[in-house]
């Protein structure tokens, strides 16, 4: 291995072997797995080799330009053995689902007056001026009715007529821990430098991420405390942060987490298409490690326990990219990576056709940040592939009624 360490090739070969992805044969997947190689292969060059990464059923692109830029992509969960090191471009921000339980659907023109005075008037959290963030990204404050709640469900879900989910992060706290991935110490590798903490800058940075943390789920129960009135807080769970202080979890939950005093885990996808709840468990299971072609790779890795253990959930679809393109090439500049995508689907009429290939002269596209991609989000594709690898138990689905993205 310690040839590999010193040559940007060697990074890539380990890394890529550290990599086991369980993502869709998409565009955004693609990009998000050749991304993280090169994320993971810095992390490597820093540790020697004692990370991995696990990409759920929803890797995707991220729409966060650093952090994308930093070499890191989305869906997944990354480990590493040493806790004395941290790696704040991974850049933790506490987004998270409030699951809500009501007695009663509120009035649609209540709910809309009292979102535009929030945002008017605002509101004050440990000192600090809140700004609603509703209509911000993908986050919402959204209504639903119970479409199916199989007998047998939890109390805490059949015991409500309507539901809710608030879908935040802490925006406000959220520089006094990006602010590390400026003021860190700058390591160079192979594939470029990357920020490291170490030692008592391990303890300071965790702290305020817990911080983060705590501010962040509060923050969702206040601002739907203020346009809902009562509520049944069902769970309220991160799926963006950093779980440990080596493991950080990209758009995933831990099925295990029983911080919320439940297992129940809501995923949610595009407005047209249902909530489902789950109800967490551990995973993966050996009969998965076998079926994903997982196990010798594991093995040859010492990381079989660890991918039994992995426990992992996505909180949704992730991005779908509105390209065709099939193949994805990788240029690692100063400017960052450039991903050159070419191979789209045949063109639709002869004029269009490069000689000898079938594509269009114009096929090929060259990008550095694929948030300028044309995008949606991915639908009920990721919920089945999550059945399919076992990851949870389905215990019940949500029909959207309305939504607020004020």
């Amino acid at each position: 291995m310690d040839k590999l360490l010193d040559s940007s090739e060697g990074l890539l070969q380990l890394s890529e072997e550290r990599i086991f992805s369980m993502g869709p044969r998409d565009l955004s997947s693609a990009l998000s797995y050749k991304n993280m190689i090169y994320g993971l292969g810095k992390m490597i060059s820093v540790l020697e080799g004692n990370v991995y990464c696990v990409l759920g059923p929803d890797a995707s692109i991220t729409r966060n330009k650093k952090r994308w830029s930093s070499g890191f992509g989305y869906g997944g969960v990354i480990h590493w053995k040493d806790e004395n090191v941290m790696f704040p471009e991974i850049r933790p921000n506490a987004c998270g689902m409030l699951l809500m339980g009501l007695r009663e659907l509120p009035d649609k023109d209540e709910l809309i007056k009292k979102a535009v005075k929030l945002n008017e008037n605002g509101i004050v959290l440990d000192g600090i001026e809140i700004e609603p963030d509703f209509g911000a990204g993908n986050h919402f404050f959204e209504f639903y009715d119970p479409l199916e709640l199989p007998d047998g469900s939890s109390d805490a879900l059949s015991s409500y007529d309507y539901f809710a989910i608030l879908h935040g992060s802490g925006p406000e706290l959220k520089n006094s821990i990006y602010s590390y991935a400026e003021e860190g110490e700058r390591v160079k590798t192979p594939l470029g430098e990357i920020t490291v903490l170490e030692d008592g800058e391990v303890d300071e940075y965790y702290k305020r991420w817990k911080e983060l943390e705590d501010f962040s789920k509060r923050r969702r129960e206040l601002l739907a405390e203020r346009i809902v009135g009562e509520f049944g807080s069902i769970s309220n769970y991160t799926h963006q942060g950093m779980f440990s202080i080596n493991e950080a979890r990209l758009g995933c939950y831990d099925t295990i987490d029983e911080s919320e005093g439940n297992r129940l885990f809501p995923v949610a996808l595009r407005w047209d298409c249902p909530v489902y709840i789950f109800e967490g468990k551990e995973n993966l299971s050996e009969e998965i490690l076998d079926r994903l072609e997982f196990r010798e790779r594991a093995e040859r890795l010492g990381l079989v326990d660890a991918l039994k253990n992995i426990n992992i959930l996505p909180h949704g679809g992730g991005y779908e990219i509105g390209l065709n393109y099939q193949n994805v090439e990788v240029t690692n500049t100063n400017f960052g990576n450039v991903f050159m995508l070419s191979n789209p689907e045949p063109a639709g009429s002869l004029r269009e056709i490069k000689p000898g290939t079938g594509i269009a002269e114009f096929g090929g596209m060259n990008v550095t940040n694929p948030r300028e991609l044309p995008y949606t989000y991915r639908g009920k594709k990721i919920v089945r592939k999550t059945m399919e690898l076992d990851l949870s138990d389905l215990v019940g689905k949500l029909r959207p009624l309305m939504t607020l993205k004020i």
